[in-house]
C-alpha cells in the first residue's frame, strides 16, 4: 500500500492498492465520500469478504445506514458500478472514509471474535489479595506485640553499695 494515499482531486476518489482482506489480495480498492467503496479486480467474492473485514472492525456500529460497495472490472470507471438504488446512507458526513481507510490499511485479526476478561476482575482479584495480606500482617504484628508485653522486663541496672 502506499504511504500516504490522498483522493485525486479531478475524481475525488480514493485509492488504496493491494488490500488484503480475510486472506485475499484486492488490486484496487476505491473509495468516494458520495458514492461508497468500489473493488477493482480481486476475487468475486472480494464485496463479502469485505463487509465482513468491516463488520469485524466493528464499522456498522460506528456509521449505521448503508454504505455501497460494489465489485467493477479492472478499466471500467468506478461511478458506473453504483446504480441509482445503491445510495450511501451514513451519518457524520464523509467521516466514514477514514475509518473504513484504517480497517482497510491494517491486517484483521484472523478467527472469531473473543471477549477479553474485565480489568475490573483483575483489579477486584489484586485488592482483595492484598486487603487479606493487610490484615495477615496486623494479625501477626499483634500477636508478636502482646507477647513481648507478657515477657516481664528485666532490669539490667546494677546498684551501688551504700
Amino acid at each position: 500500500m502506499s504511504p500516504d494515499p490522498t483522493p485525486d482531486p479531478a475524481t475525488g476518489w480514493l485509492a488504496l492498492p493491494r488490500c488484503r482482506v480475510g486472506g485475499q489480495l484486492l488490486p484496487l480498492v476505491l473509495l468516494h465520500p458520495r458514492f461508497g467503496i468500489a473493488i477493482q479486480g480481486g476475487p468475486p467474492d472480494a464485496v463479502a469478504l469485505l463487509r465482513q473485514r468491516l463488520e469485524r472492525a466493528r464499522f456498522p456500529a460506528i456509521f449505521p445506514g448503508h454504505l455501497p460497495v460494489v465489485r467493477i472490472a479492472p478499466g471500467q470507471p468506478p461511478e458506473a458500478g453504483f446504480g441509482p438504488k445503491a445510495r450511501l446512507d451514513l451519518p457524520g458526513g464523509d467521516a466514514w472514509l477514514t475509518c473504513a481507510r484504517r480497517v482497510l490499511e491494517r491486517d484483521a485479526p484472523q478467527g472469531e471474535v473473543v471477549p477479553i476478561p474485565s480489568r475490573r476482575r483483575r483489579h477486584r482479584r489484586t485488592r482483595r489479595l492484598a486487603i487479606a495480606a493487610g490484615l495477615a500482617a496486623l494479625l501477626i504484628g499483634g500477636v508478636t506485640f502482646s507477647v513481648l508485653e507478657a515477657v516481664p522486663a528485666q532490669s539490667t541496672l546494677v546498684t551501688a553499695p551504700p
